[in-house]
């Protein structure tokens, strides 16, 4: 979210779902240091409750699995970034890397944004 000082945003946000459509987001602020955790069932086919984050939080990257269709043809979140926030980087990372029951390393030479 931007603040009055005219600066860009400070957001980075990993975003996921499953196929019952629970979504997860991260939201880590670069400025502060601090982390936000949303977990919820996207009850609309048009995502409006992500798209509602994604706009309050004003990413400057946004993380994402591999594009893949639901079943049910909703779109999923990864289409969802690339249709509405395209002027945003967006970094596709394996859908492992999303899995909370085991650690993941970084590189910590990793800062392409």
């Amino acid at each position: 979210m931007e603040d009055g000082g005219g600066e860009g945003s400070s957001f980075v946000i990993g975003l996921i779902e499953n196929r019952a459509k629970e979504v997860g987001v991260a939201a880590f602020d670069l400025r502060s240091a601090s982390l936000h955790l949303s977990q919820y069932i996207e009850t609309s086919s048009s995502y409006q409750n992500t798209k509602t984050l994604l706009h309050f939080y004003d990413p400057m990257v946004i993380i994402v699995p591999p594009n893949k269709l639901a079943p049910d043809g909703m779109v999923g979140v990864s289409e969802l970034v690339d249709r509405f926030y395209a002027p945003v980087k967006k970094v596709i990372m394996a859908r492992g890397c999303f899995d909370d029951t085991k650690v993941v390393l970084v590189d910590p030479s990793f800062h392409s944004f």
